[in-house]
């Protein structure tokens, strides 16, 4: 399990790499109104705004699936974005 805290003035974490059936925490700034998840789609990642685990295929999860680049907007206020995959995909973080 990796943690990411961002300090005053960064934005977000970027070209990390997730360990499979692990889970990985960016904790941000405060309380972002919203945020963005980008996946390099090499596999699909499942991630929560709100502070509980994500699950990989968690109905209670905002999911990126596998096939290619994608981002994700979700808004909502939140200060820790929690993310998991089955398998080993890059991902970045901001605030949107």
């Amino acid at each position: 399990m990796a943690t990411h805290t961002l300090t005053a003035g960064q934005r977000g974490a970027y070209a990390k790499t997730l360990v499979a059936a692990t889970v990985d925490t960016v904790a941000l700034v405060g309380s972002a109104s919203s945020v963005e998840v980008y996946s390099n789609g090499t596999a699909a990642i499942y991630f929560t705004i709100d502070g509980s685990a994500p699950t990989v295929g968690g109905g209670h999860c905002f999911e990126i699936p596998a096939g290619g680049p994608a981002v994700r907007t979700v808004r909502g206020p939140t200060a820790t974005v929690k993310l998991i995959s089955a398998a080993t995909p890059t991902y970045s973080v901001s605030e949107a």
